[in-house]
């Protein structure tokens, strides 16, 4: 028994979409990426200790929407520092002062695709060690990772480096509090790459099924 070409070109194309996935990263060390209003909705400015990020930036039209807030200072965007967060430069961090710090960070899909986040580093001014609690969730609210410990001093004086493949359908949103104050975020790598269809996933486990068929058979 032969194996219908379909079922490899179902396998094959499935992994190379999956591979075909281009990864960006959102470097928070540029000095365009400020704004002159605290919501980050106004103009754009250059970066300066204390400057809201702006609300602009990291997006592609008709592809994501990057959304910064502060979920307990509601109207705020979230706020750029140049260093000092152990060895990262350019680091977005939360307003408010300790006690009232918690940072909210959504890659937003605008076109159907699905967002996997696979890394961010987490700094601690200054240059130092601090406790946080980190929550990577879909936007559904479904929670894909959650962390409560120490950030900072990895390397030695690097920041914390979180490596993994957090998918979310329509978005991902990344949140840490308790120290969101002093500590801040960099280098978000994140890549889009198409839903499959439920079809595409009956093929591929018809596919399977087939495979297994004829090891059985060859096997007997």
């Amino acid at each position: 028994m032969k194996i219908k070409p379909i079922i490899f070109a179902t396998i094959a194309a499935l992994a190379m979409g999956a591979s075909a996935a281009q990864a960006t990263v959102l470097d928070f060390d540029t000095l365009g990426a400020c704004n002159s209003a605290s919501n980050g909705s106004g103009s754009v400015v250059a970066c300066g200790d204390w400057s809201a990020i702006s609300q602009a930036y990291g997006d592609v039209a008709g592809v994501v929407d990057v959304q910064y807030s502060a979920p307990r200072i509601p109207g705020s965007s979230l706020q750029w520092w140049s260093a000092s967060y152990n060895t990262l430069h350019g680091i977005v961090f939360a307003p408010g002062g300790n006690d009232n710090s918690k940072a909210r960070i959504d890659l937003v899909s605008l076109n159907g695709q699905a967002v996997t986040l696979s890394h961010f580093d987490l700094g601690a001014y200054s240059n130092t060690t601090r406790n946080t609690k980190i929550t990577i969730s879909d936007l559904s609210g479904h929670v894909l990772m959650n962390y409560a410990g120490t950030v900072g001093n990895d390397n030695p004086n690097g920041p914390s480096s979180f490596n993994g493949s957090w998918t979310g359908a329509s978005g991902i949103r990344i949140e840490w509090e308790d120290n969101a104050y002093n500590v801040g975020i960099d280098n978000i790598t994140y890549s889009m790459a198409p839903v499959p269809e439920p079809e595409t996933y009956a093929m591929l486990i018809a596919g399977l099924a087939a495979l297994g068929v004829v090891a059985r058979r060859r096997k007997a």
